[in-house]
């Protein structure tokens, strides 16, 4: 008798969904903060909190096609379902780019952790960053090739360590660094900063928020997508607005601005937390802050190398995704029963983030505001075509199941259109076009990626069979 192929099960529950949530959002922080805050300055906690509420709002969108229809995918299954195959793949395509910047920018931002925490000044500059951050993603794409770990154990492992980072951050940052005056000293808009900095400032936050994807992946493993997918993103994403503001306050009080910029987006670039706990000299003993700098270090750098791990995996889920659909070749629509997700999608992940991680090191001025810069690109293009998705659903399928819906309703020519959708829809839009306008990464090398996808297409939907835009044999 043929052995049964592998298949996803629905095992997740409420917590183990919220821990993902909170764990994939939260460790955003450790990457996100200085980036924002060099160019929003003293306004980083207002465009912080400024892009959660969209997040949260665009989250509300997630939540309707996720239970709607609980399968692997994310954005790119039910854009596929509203539209068509091809619109569907160019979907997840764009998020395979922001899944392989995420695994970049996380590895890179790795050792500058670790080099804080035992003050290995080797690691925190070039070329030994690269390195280690190379190592880092071959290590994991090799353990991934070797075993599956269980979602459920790495997700509370990384929410436990964001938790007890981040309360002890702000627990001694309100008591030691807080200052009434840390977010309006030095502040002067349109000077500090400049209009085109704050404006450039709102595409980069969206690196704040990754996650939403990883989660909405898992549709097909959730026990009860209607109630536990809605239940633990809404949660998970209100307490990490919550705590990015109150961090980024923290963060000001330690580095306020001075003459037009702040220490927290220059020096501490790479690793923004650390340098919250040298803050500290000065306030606790030496010994304190070292022990301090060190849990912070390690814990960053544990929760940075378990999101490199998070983003193979979600990389894998939606390249099952796709596979299995006909939009890329057969193999990657197969599970493994040692990996799980299959093999030839953890090294596609592995060597393309390799790649991109080197390249763009040598060949970009400003490496980490360029990978920021085209992750917006991709983040904001994929949650346009999501709330469009669920919009198009509404009108062409009315009457399809939605065990949860954006509420507040609004009748358009007889169809009853959540209008959170189309608010955050038109504020989404808003911020691509900045995202465009303002950086020269999501301009130019964004739409140079979506060209390449359009490369792996065709060919793979003529050997498959189908139409450009029908599913495949």
């Amino acid at each position: 008798m043929a052995r049964k192929l592998p298949a996803l099960e629905r095992v997740l529950g409420a917590p183990a969904l919220f821990s993902v949530a909170y764990g994939e959002i939260a460790s955003s922080i450790y990457v996100a903060l200085a980036i924002v805050a060099q160019k929003a300055l003293g306004l980083t906690p207002a465009v912080l909190l400024a892009v959660g509420i969209l997040f949260l709002v665009i989250s509300l969108s997630y939540a309707e096609g996720t239970a709607a229809i609980p399968e692997t995918g994310g954005a790119a299954t039910f854009v596929r379902k509203a539209f068509n195959d091809l619109a569907g793949f160019m979907t997840g395509w764009v998020l395979f780019l922001d899944y392989l910047i995420v695994i970049a920018l996380s590895a890179l931002f790795l050792p500058h952790y670790l080099g804080g925490a035992f003050q290995i000044d080797a690691l925190r500059r070039g070329p030994w960053d690269v390195v280690v951050g190379v190592c880092a993603i071959v290590g994991v794409g090799l353990v991934r090739l070797v075993r599956r770990p269980g979602f459920y154990t790495i997700g509370i492992f990384v929410a436990a360590l964001d938790v007890l980072t981040q309360l002890l951050l702000l627990g001694l940052g309100f008591v030691l660094l807080a200052k009434p005056n840390a977010l309006t000293h030095g502040l002067d808009i349109g000077s500090s900063p400049t209009w085109h900095s704050l404006l450039f400032a709102l595409p980069l936050a969206m690196l704040a928020y990754t996650g939403l994807e990883t989660v909405a992946n898992m549709a097909e493993e959730a026990r009860s997508p209607g109630v536990d997918l809605p239940k633990s993103v809404f949660s998970a994403v209100a307490v990490v607005v919550l705590v990015y503001v109150a961090i980024a306050y923290v963060g000001l009080s330690a580095f306020p601005v001075e003459h037009g910029t702040t220490q927290l987006g220059n020096r501490w670039l790479k690793a923004p937390l650390i340098g919250i706990s040298e803050a500290l000299h000065g306030h606790l003993g030496s010994g304190v802050v070292a022990a301090v700098r060190g849990f912070v270090g390690v814990s960053g750098a544990l929760i940075l190398l378990a999101s490199v791990a998070t983003a193979v995996s979600g990389f894998g889920r939606l390249a099952y995704s796709l596979g299995e659909h006909g939009m890329l070749p057969r193999r990657f629509g197969r599970l493994g029963r040692r990996t799980h997700i299959a093999p030839e999608s953890i090294v596609a992940a592995v060597v393309i983030a390799v790649a991109l991680l080197v390249g763009v090191n040598a060949a970009a001025g400003h490496p980490v505001i360029f990978l920021a810069s085209l992750f917006s690109f991709g983040v904001l293009l994929a949650f346009v075509a999501a709330q469009v998705a669920v919009l198009r659903l509404r009108v062409r399928a009315p009457d399809l199941a939605r065990p949860y819906r954006v509420p507040l309703d609004v009748n358009v020519r007889g169809a009853e259109l959540p209008l959170p959708t189309i608010v955050g829809l038109v504020a989404t839009l808003a911020v691509f076009v900045l995202a465009m306008v303002t950086h020269p990464g999501a301009r130019y090398a964004g739409p140079s990626w979506l060209a390449a996808g359009l490369v792996v297409f065709f060919p793979v939907r003529r050997a498959r069979g189908g139409s450009v835009l029908e599913p495949a044999a």
